[in-house]
């Protein structure tokens, strides 16, 4: 063999080896963009599933505090109605004076009142203790939401650079062998 065919024999060693290289970065970044894509996903999953759960939860203690509160003004309105015709019944059978069953009548109808508004404001402040318990897992969703965010951006960049460097040794392979692959 002459010094010029070792040289093109060299060369075309040189080539293979580097246009091997570049198709295993090739590959690697392939495989890395599917790790990533894939990390992604469960992320999105796992996030997808809190809100969903988060939701619900929300959701169930918003309709507690109302059903309290229904319950609440069906009780009053029970209790007013009992009381109407407790005085009905004793004004009609004159049992006791007037005067008297309609002042005992008035402070009953405010004490419903108190206790409608007692049981409503306990029914808000479960809703309250429900909610900021429930604060927690809402930052959570955010921080999950942000995490997922920059393991996206993150991935994008390594990507990103990944692909410029298999670009750029492209180039480089073109221009040192020129443009035969």
């Amino acid at each position: 063999m002459s010094d010029e065919e070792k040289k093109t024999f060299q060369e075309k060693v040189e080539e293979a080896k580097e246009s091997s290289r570049i198709k295993r970065e090739e590959r690697i970044l392939k495989m890395e963009e599917k790790k990533s894509n894939a990390k992604i996903k469960v992320e999105e999953k796992k996030l997808a599933r809190k809100q969903e759960m988060t939701e619900r939860k929300l959701e169930a203690h918003i309709n507690l505090a109302e059903i309290q509160v229904e319950d609440a003004l069906e009780d009053a309105d029970v209790s007013i109605a009992v009381l109407e015709a407790d005085v009905e019944y004793v004004i009609e059978n004159e049992l006791a004076p007037v005067d008297l069953v309609l002042f005992k009548a008035s402070n009953i109808l405010e004490e419903i009142l108190l206790r409608t508004q007692l049981r409503i404001q306990v029914a808000k402040n479960e809703l309250i203790a429900n909610l900021q318990q429930d604060l927690g897992d809402v930052l959570e969703v955010a921080m999950l939401e942000e995490n997922i965010a920059e393991l996206k951006e993150k991935s994008d960049h390594l990507i990103g650079t990944l692909e410029g460097k298999i670009a750029t040794e492209k180039d480089e392979f073109n221009e040192k062998y020129g443009d035969e692959s």
